[in-house]
């Protein structure tokens, strides 16, 4: 931590007042926090969780520009250490709410008000619901092929979802494990033709289609047996495997946003115009929570516009001395 920051985190504690408070620690918020800082701003990160997002879990990233290939938490940890160079001040600490119209944000430790807020809180993986879902999570369970598929080298394991995701997870996995269950609600796949194709391609993978997971059976507090439910048929079956990689989908952590009034998509995005404001002035999202491609390169392009129009309507806004952009 540099000196700046430092004196900032006391100033901070002192009188709670920022110029730019930015909710979430992946990509688009490390990159608003690296702009804003850097524009001189008085500028506070706050994380909840831990700092990269989702980003941050990936093993290997190749379509970020500038790196051939870069491990997601060493990517994101580039950009925490960048925004603290600039001097922005981070904080371990969940937003519980926003309040629009006095521009505060609110954590354990009270109140913060802002200049300006960007959301950027991202997405999480959705789950299946299964009573011992996140008991198991590490010993069997997984929502990432690529970041645990090595662990079962050789072994069976099952990948549950219908679309790209659930098919890009196991073509990885098919190339890993011995065999690869494929178990999807639905008669077919609904991923793109292409995808579908390869995973139809493969002779190790099993597909079970118009089928659900009834219930994960531990062995030795592991995921040892699934039960699955035929539902064309009825008919109950049980599979022994070593892992069940979890590939339904994401969905955006916008229930801040959706407390304080902020307006959303039918999908529960966040919505923002060209210059990611939302529907209150002075507050900006950026990054997974707005939906649209959701990619690091994304994030950060929206991050930057978010964190540029905050800085002018601090300038502009703030002080009464002229219209916000």
């Amino acid at each position: 931590m540099n000196k700046a920051n430092k004196l900032w985190r006391l100033k901070l504690s002192d009188n709670n007042v920022v110029d730019l408070a930015i909710i979430g620690g992946g990509p688009a918020g490390l990159t608003a926090a690296i702009y804003g800082a850097r524009m001189g701003l008085k500028t506070a990160l706050y994380e909840g969780k831990s700092f990269g997002g989702l980003a941050g879990t990936a093993p290997k990233i190749e379509n970020y520009p500038g790196f051939s290939n870069i491990i997601g938490l060493e990517l994101t940890e580039k950009m925490r250490e960048q925004a603290e160079h600039w001097g922005t001040t981070f904080f371990f600490n969940e937003v519980s709410a926003i309040n629009p119209k006095e521009m505060t944000i609110t954590t354990y430790e009270g109140n913060t008000k802002s200049k300006a807020i960007i959301i950027a809180t991202g997405s999480k993986h959705q789950t299946l619901g299964l009573s011992n879902e996140f008991e198991l999570l590490g010993n069997g369970i997984s929502y990432c092929a690529t970041c645990d598929g090595p662990l079962f080298r050789d072994q069976v394991v099952a990948t549950v979802g219908g679309g790209n995701a659930a098919g890009l997870e196991v073509i990885y996995l098919s190339g890993v494990a011995k065999e690869v269950y494929l178990i999807h609600r639905r008669h077919c796949m609904r991923a793109e033709a292409c995808i579908a194709d390869e995973v139809a391609s493969l002779n190790n993978v099993i597909p079970m289609y118009n089928s659900t997971i009834e219930e994960a059976i531990t062995k030795d507090n592991k995921l040892g047996v699934l039960k699955i439910k035929n539902h064309e048929t009825g008919e109950i079956s049980n599979i022994n495997v070593k892992a069940l990689f979890i590939a339904i989908g994401v969905e955006p952590q916008s229930d801040l946003g959706k407390k304080a009034g902020i307006e959303l998509d039918e999908d529960n995005y966040i919505k923002v115009n060209k210059n990611q404001e939302t529907n209150f002035p002075g507050i900006y999202a950026a990054g997974d929570v707005t939906g649209g491609i959701r990619q690091v390169a994304t994030a950060v392009g929206e991050a930057t516009t978010a964190a540029m129009n905050a800085y002018l309507y601090i300038k502009k806004g703030w002080y009464g001395e002229g219209e916000t952009t």
